[in-house]
């Protein structure tokens, strides 16, 4: 392309825009490279419990300081948009057993004839545990789990997910 300049100082002033429009331009596909090779930028999403909860495992857990019998306290979690805990792995019973302290909880499992039990969220109990006594209803005793009879008043355990941010 040719551009006719009369004069010094338009020559002077299309060099002073070349260059910028070069710098410009080096920078953008510098920047563009740089987007290119990192790839997009996601936020990972962050997750939280409500307040009194504790979280584990991507779950929420509510430990009552106050007792009820296993209807009420199942009631109670639900008004908290939750249930009595299930408890799905090892760790998450080495978990409720250590926060839990020494006081006995209730948690969402009820056995007939300790042979065969169901949780809250209607699976079917498979027998990973021990479970002692001879009622109907579960908790979380000092070192295992045991049943009573369900209108006993013990502290409860309610279990949910935790809340995401985006």
């Amino acid at each position: 392309m040719y551009v006719y300049f009369s004069g010094f100082m338009d020559k002077q002033k299309m060099l002073t825009y070349l260059k910028c429009a070069i710098v410009i331009s080096i920078c953008l596909n510098i920047y563009f490279i740089t987007i290119t090779i990192q790839g997009p930028i996601h936020k990972c999403p962050q997750t939280f419990c409500p307040d009194n909860w504790i979280g584990y495992q991507n779950r929420c857990y509510y430990f009552s300081k106050e007792e009820g019998d296993w209807n009420s306290s199942s009631y109670n979690c639900s008004t908290l948009h939750s249930t009595l805990a299930t408890i799905d792995t090892m760790e998450e019973m080495n978990f409720l057993m250590c926060y839990k302290c020494s006081s006995d909880h209730w948690i969402g499992l009820m056995m007939e004839n300790n042979q065969t039990g169901e949780w809250v969220n209607g699976t079917v109990f498979n027998n990973w545990f021990p479970v002692r006594g001879g009622g109907i209803c579960a908790y979380l005793s000092d070192d295992s789990v045991a049943t009573a009879r369900c209108h006993t008043e013990r502290k409860w355990i309610c279990k949910k997910n935790m809340h995401h941010l985006i």
